[in-house]
């Protein structure tokens, strides 16, 4: 089960979880049988094409229509007003799921180090996210992103090897004193705002901020500062970001966040020698290496198109229907 908390709670569940992960390392999961027609594939507007599903109360709940592969399933929540209702990979929304890219699109809690007032110290609210164990892991289109005038954040996965790294944002002072004058909207290399990549199958990290980079002496220009794993495609930093709650309240608390997904874990190779577990079961699909890890996902071969996970003529692949100019 992942686990979106905040990374001041007790890292022990953490380890002991990929402890479990590792150990399963190598298994081929049986492949399930045909999803039935009754499954939901819709959810607040957003499509959810098999091997995703809605299942149950949570993605752990039993699937008698077998809507989902193990590790797919998502449940589709009351959210907002006028009984609204949004997909949910346990509590992190879903805002897309792409079947050709082998991508989900979802939401990510943003950290937070704020200056309070009545205390006149720095409150902590740092974030993590454990998908050790799942079938997804974060893409390469996301950088850890940090917004502030006084800030050093650190980001912590488990990879390979231990992983960590961290990201400064500064605001040095221009010739009229005002930190903010320093700031550019666009630039995000280290005034006001930082970036860096991460390493490729990493699927667990954590955030921390140095607390002797903080806002205490500049609380009245910039109380905040922030960081985040996020999308960074169609991200544009603002100035107002590192000097008003604006980073914060523009994503709502939360980032967008890419994660890659796979349906097994061995190469297209090897998992073409078991017919039993093999997930390209459309006639004209194919089979991709993943590029972010161990595992594999499926496509329409050129020319055709539909769900490469359904053997059904009808929602499988298939060439596109001609039409009379």
């Amino acid at each position: 089960m992942p686990s979106h908390r905040s990374a001041a709670a007790s890292l022990l569940a953490v380890w002991l979880c990929l402890g479990v992960a590792l150990l399963g390392v190598g298994a081929a999961p049986p492949a399930p049988p045909r999803p039935s027609s009754r499954c939901q594939r819709e959810c607040g507007g957003v499509d959810i094409p098999y091997p995703f599903g809605i299942v149950g109360p949570g993605p752990e709940s039993p699937d008698p229509d077998n809507c989902a592969m193990p590790g797919f399933g998502l449940t589709c929540n009351e959210t907002g007003v006028n009984g609204g209702r949004t997909p949910f990979y346990y509590d992190l929304e879903v805002v897309d799921v792409s079947l050709q890219q082998g991508q989900a699109r979802m939401k990510m809690s943003i950290s937070t180090y704020c200056y309070n007032n009545a205390t006149q110290g720095m409150d902590p609210v740092p974030w993590g996210l454990d998908l050790t164990g799942t079938p997804y892991r974060f893409a390469d289109t996301n950088k850890f992103t940090v917004i502030g005038c006084q800030t050093l954040a650190y980001i912590e996965g488990a990879h390979t090897h231990e992983y960590t790294s961290g990201c400064v944002a500064m605001c040095r002072a221009e010739s009229d004193g005002d930190a903010r004058s320093a700031l550019s909207n666009g630039s995000c290399s280290g005034i006001g705002c930082c970036q860096t990549a991460i390493p490729r199958g990493l699927d667990y990290y954590r955030v921390s901020f140095d607390s002797g980079f903080n806002t205490a002496e500049i609380h009245d220009v910039s109380p905040c500062s922030y960081a985040v794993l996020m999308d960074v495609s169609n991200f544009t930093f603002q100035t107002t970001y590192a000097t008003l709650p604006g980073f914060n309240t523009t994503y709502g608390g939360v980032a967008p966040l890419v994660v890659d997904w796979v349906v097994g874990n061995q190469t297209c190779d090897a998992a073409r020698k078991n017919s039993s577990s093999y997930a390209c079961v459309s006639d004209h699909s194919e089979c991709l290496d993943s590029l972010n890890g161990p595992g594999y996902i499926c496509n329409c071969s050129k020319g055709f198109q539909g769900n490469p996970y359904l053997q059904d003529p009808e929602h499988g692949c298939k060439a596109p229907a001609r039409t009379r100019e």
